[in-house]
């Protein structure tokens, strides 16, 4: 199952309903654990079915809302594969779920909008990114984070020189299909290595593969890794049209590498690229924390996050700040414990910077630069 991309959590977030329901649920990819996880999410499906009741859906209501969870609890098979962590999101339309490399609390929120905040490591500190495995006989795009890697289904993609090539007119390389065995190899003249004929011909498949990969990157942000041999990677990024492809790639042939190696050497280049921008996120709020372009007070902070003003945010794992808050007023209610219609106000400051075009750092209590669960920078100097 591929990761969640942030195209699909944009889709999530705009995917409103009267009734809502989010499940978090720690899971377990081996030992005698796994027999203990649908039973968890047994409880959790009791507890979703309480909250939407005391929402105001009715018994027979939130039943039907729940049974393509309660419809898991009995597949042995689904239970065999899991990550980290599952999420799901139901409404009385439909269910979504996905199988995250994130360690999740056990949680469920039911309100009229899905709880996402801890979705959100995945496009900051264990963000997933992309590693595109690059030979002239093999082409190969893997969808991976720190723990986790799975290979993308490519389509319309060359699966290798030749594939690319086939047709002696270099704009009939726009209209091949994606097929593994079949077709005539063509004859080409002048393809030793080295030669100006070769490396034309290299950068027209790199063209290609770049073109390909379109509607598989489009939209996204995540760091792209070439793994491929050293030549051929200089030829790409000539060619690549793809913003956020890291200068430092993996170097060595990836035909021979397995796909676990590829993602630990991908993940050390990724990794210092993700520290650095924290560290240097955090060295910029202690610069603006004393000033009106940052702020520790939910307050102060959640309406200019629902504004898209907010460029950083800080919140904290695991935390929650229930309330209420009414974004035409301005009116702000938080209750220790959550009452009926409440939402994670933490969960609205964090998804609504993300949307508009802001990072957030969901961090542990240790690495927050304040003692409160939540700190902003703004993108500009805002008024008291």
């Amino acid at each position: 199952m591929p990761l969640l991309s942030q195209s699909e959590f944009k889709r999530l977030s705009q995917s409103a309903s009267d009734y809502s329901a989010s499940i978090y649920l720690p899971t377990h990819v081996a030992g005698p654990e796994i027999q203990q996880d649908p039973i968890r999410l047994k409880n959790l499906l009791g507890e979703a079915e309480t909250k939407l009741l005391e929402a105001g859906l009715d018994k027979r209501g939130g039943q039907q809302l729940l049974q393509p969870g309660f419809d898991l609890l009995e597949d042995d098979g689904f239970w065999r594969h899991q990550s980290q962590g599952l999420a799901l999101f139901l409404t009385t339309e439909s269910m979504e779920l996905y199988r995250l490399p994130l360690e999740f609390e056990s949680l469920v929120v039911v309100g009229d909008r899905f709880h996402l905040k801890p979705l959100l490591p995945l496009f900051s500190s264990d963000r997933y990114f992309y590693l595109l495995a690059l030979s002239q006989n093999q082409v190969r795009l893997f969808q991976a984070t720190r723990y986790h890697i799975s290979e993308v289904t490519l389509e319309r993609v060359p699966t290798s020189l030749d594939e690319a090539l086939r047709y002696d007119d270099p704009e009939a390389q726009l209209h091949f299909h994606n097929v593994s065995g079949s077709g005539s190899v063509p004859n080409y003249h002048g393809h030793g290595v080295g030669t100006d004929d070769n490396k034309d011909n290299i950068r027209r498949f790199l063209r290609t593969v770049n073109e390909g990969l379109h509607p598989y990157l489009n939209q996204e942000d995540a760091p792209l890794v070439i793994a491929s041999v050293d030549y051929l990677q200089p030829i790409y990024r000539e060619v690549n049209t793809y913003p956020h492809l890291l200068e430092d790639g993996v170097s060595g042939n990836p035909d021979e590498a397995k796909p676990e190696d590829l993602r630990q050497a991908a993940w050390e280049k990724v990794a210092g690229l993700l520290e650095e921008s924290q560290q240097q996120a955090v060295v910029h709020y202690n610069n603006l924390k004393s000033t009106d372009q940052a702020s520790d007070r939910l307050p102060d902070l959640l309406p200019a996050a629902c504004r898209g003003q907010v460029d950083v945010l800080f919140t904290k794992a695991n935390a929650h700040c229930w309330g209420q808050f009414d974004f035409n007023s301005g009116q702000l209610q938080q209750h220790d414990q959550p009452q009926p219609h409440d939402q994670d106000l933490l969960d609205l400051a964090a998804v609504q910077t993300f949307l508009q075009g802001g990072t957030v750092y969901v961090l542990d209590e240790e690495a927050m630069p304040t003692q409160t669960p939540a700190a902003a920078v703004y993108r500009y100097t805002l008024a008291t």
